[in-house]
């Protein structure tokens, strides 16, 4: 026994000038490979790569997995990709463990296991990754069809954004402002979209306009229309469909910037370029009101039909208005009442208002105060000013709901409010419910 413990001493003495000598031979081999790899010159880099991974090295067995992965000067080929990651993750290699995350998450060289990533994903994480981190708060945010747990990818972004890891946050903003995982705190959402903002990665366009947003609608600093165009003007120049939409809106209203029709319709046509829904819309409304294009009524039905089909609910509701009034269609009540239901039904309030007043005139359909009071109600409830005020109507004359003044005085002046303009026949109303004051 002695004996054999002596000889197998000698062998390990014996090679370990061997494995110098390899290690040394590796690091000569994986820095060759790194100048070819920065050089992007793949065809070459791959047969020092395969040297150093015979020789053991993990750098080099990832190295090669991804060239395998990726197909870069080699044909492209999982199942190889799969051995030289798992090789390198035998050593504790922490880049191969997480290929080796995805590679099970995606199902390249083996059948798709998501508890097999997030095993691997965990791993590196728990070793301060941070793309693995980065990775888990987006599987865990919802990602790849796995049922969102907010809490742990607001613990796992947060773990990457404090290792200052510029993707996660995004992430951390919107965890904050939607109140996904954490307390809403828009200051802390607007604190991480400013930061997301600052860099120049994929999500950079995003930030920028979620910071458009938060100075368009006021959240957590002042409004401040000019500065939001500013950002939406940023993230519209990086392509982001959603920034053109509205930086066209605050063309079209004026609002920190100089009202300029040919600028809502460059800025819709870019958006809808990139197939954005709403932008289908603007450029709906642009061609049959003649924004900064010329009238075109054919133009204005393809668009709003294009928007309708996804459902947008503004669109419904304009095609409703065209079939009613006769509005480049043939004048269609049954068309009209079709597409101002479908708008109605998605939450659009001006749908809702539309419909109850058709079913209050007897408009295309059989007079019922109920459902029209209903609609009203429905309408006036999301602060529709018109939607208000015919709600108020209904208490006022006992239509479709018991008269009662009081309420149909809270409305009123809601409506007013709200900055509905009455006619002479709203006034004489206003004048019994409010007393003939009620302007002043």
């Amino acid at each position: 026994m002695k004996k054999i413990l002596l000889f197998t001493l000698c062998l390990v003495l014996a090679t370990l000038p061997v494995m110098a000598e390899e290690s040394s031979d590796a690091a000569a081999l994986v820095e060759q490979a790194q100048a070819l790899l920065e050089a992007e010159d793949y065809e070459a880099a791959v047969p020092i790569l395969r040297q150093a991974a015979d020789l053991g090295d993990a750098y080099a067995l990832n190295a090669l997995g991804n060239c395998y992965g990726y197909g870069l000067g080699v044909e492209q080929d999982d199942q190889e990709a799969l051995k030289c990651y798992q090789l390198a993750a035998d050593q504790g290699y922490i880049s191969a463990t997480f290929n080796l995350g995805l590679t099970y998450l995606y199902g390249m060289g083996v059948e798709q296991d998501t508890e097999k990533a997030f095993e691997y994903f965990r791993a590196c994480a728990d070793q301060g990754d941070t793309e693995a981190q980065f990775a888990l708060g987006n599987l865990y945010f919802g990602m790849e069809g796995i049922e969102p747990d907010y809490e742990e990818a607001f613990k796992y972004f947060k773990l990457a954004a404090d290792q200052e890891y510029t993707p996660a946050y995004l992430y951390l903003g919107q965890c904050y402002e939607g109140g996904k995982g954490t307390d809403q705190d828009y200051d802390k959402a607007f604190e991480y979209y400013s930061l997301a903002a600052a860099e120049e990665n994929e999500s950079t366009a995003f930030a920028l306009f979620r910071l458009g947003l938060y100075y368009d609608f006021g959240w957590s600093v002042e409004q401040d229309y000019e500065k939001a165009a500013q950002y939406y003007k940023q993230a519209a120049d990086r392509g982001f469909d959603a920034a053109q939409f509205n930086l066209g809106n605050l063309y079209l209203t004026g609002k920190g910037v100089e009202q300029n029709d040919e600028k809502v319709f460059e800025y819709y046509s870019l958006a809808a370029e990139q197939d954005f829904t709403d932008a289908l819309t603007g450029l709906g409304y642009c061609y049959g009101n003649g924004v900064g294009v010329e009238t075109d009524y054919d133009q204005m039905i393809k668009y709003y039909s294009m928007a309708a089909e996804r459902d947008e609910p503004m669109a419904l509701f304009n095609l409703g208005c065209c079939y009613r009034d006769g509005w480049g269609v043939e004048q269609d009540d049954k068309e009209m009442l079709e597409y101002f239901q479908r708008a109605a039904d998605l939450g659009n309030a001006n749908a809702q208002f539309n419909l109850g007043f058709c079913y209050y005139i007897a408009q295309g359909v059989a007079q019922d105060y109920d459902k029209a009071f209903t609609l009203f109600e429905q309408s006036a409830k999301q602060g529709f000013p018109d939607g208000m005020f015919a709600y108020g109507d209904c208490y006022c004359l006992g239509t479709g709901v018991e008269k009662n003044l009081k309420t149909a005085a809270e409305w009123y002046q809601k409506a007013l409010d709200a900055g509905y303009e009455p006619d002479d026949t709203d006034r004489e109303h206003l004048d019994d419910v409010l007393g003939e004051g009620w302007e002043e």
